[in-house]
């Protein structure tokens, strides 16, 4: 699925540390999304699941879009206590129909009007609560499917091409009161 190589903990921390934003890592639950170079229309992005400086998981997914005009997510940038995890009664679910981490402080994006399978972003940025949500890629909780293209399931948004990965995740930004995003380009 992705050709972003694995890298070690330390490494991770320390290109985190050098990102825009950075003031400390979150007590918390943490996402490092790292984005892939080969920028195509597949789930080639890293997620990397933190708590502290504690590794947890990673699982493949995508910060790229899945159709013309939608948001892109700015890389090298850090936003701290961006998400909180919907637990199925208090917040709401992506879209009515899915648990998520459920956007509730503004992440900076740009705008990407191409159509031609690869992200080019405007240089004019936003900051706004715009519903760019982590979720998964599929309305069944139940499959072990891993699906490759991304279709129509990123206008914006960080998407998990892996359920059991991410409700695993679900289940432990649960812990937090908020979830932090920092997102990297591969390095």
């Amino acid at each position: 699925m992705t050709n972003v190589r694995n890298y070690t903990t330390d490494e991770l921390l320390k290109k985190a540390k050098e990102i825009n934003g950075f003031k400390n890592f979150p007590k918390g639950h943490w996402i490092l999304a790292i984005r892939s170079n080969e920028d195509d229309m597949t789930f080639d992005d890293k997620f990397y699941l933190f708590k502290g400086e504690s590794f947890i998981m990673v699982t493949s997914g995508t910060t790229n879009k899945g159709k013309k005009g939608t948001a892109v997510l700015c890389s090298n940038q850090w936003t701290y206590d961006c998400y909180k995890a919907s637990d199925g009664v208090k917040v709401r679910h992506h879209k009515d129909r899915m648990p998520c981490l459920r956007q509730v402080k503004g992440i900076p994006y740009s705008r990407d009007y191409s159509n031609d399978s690869k992200t080019n972003p405007t240089s004019k940025v936003f900051t706004d609560i715009i519903s760019t949500n982590f979720h998964v890629n599929t309305y069944d909780m139940k499959t072990t499917v891993i699906k490759t293209f991304i279709e129509g399931w990123s206008e914006g948004c960080l998407v998990v091409n892996d359920v059991p990965k991410y409700l695993k995740i679900l289940e432990y930004c649960r812990e937090s009161d908020y979830v932090s995003l920092c997102i990297i380009q591969e390095f």
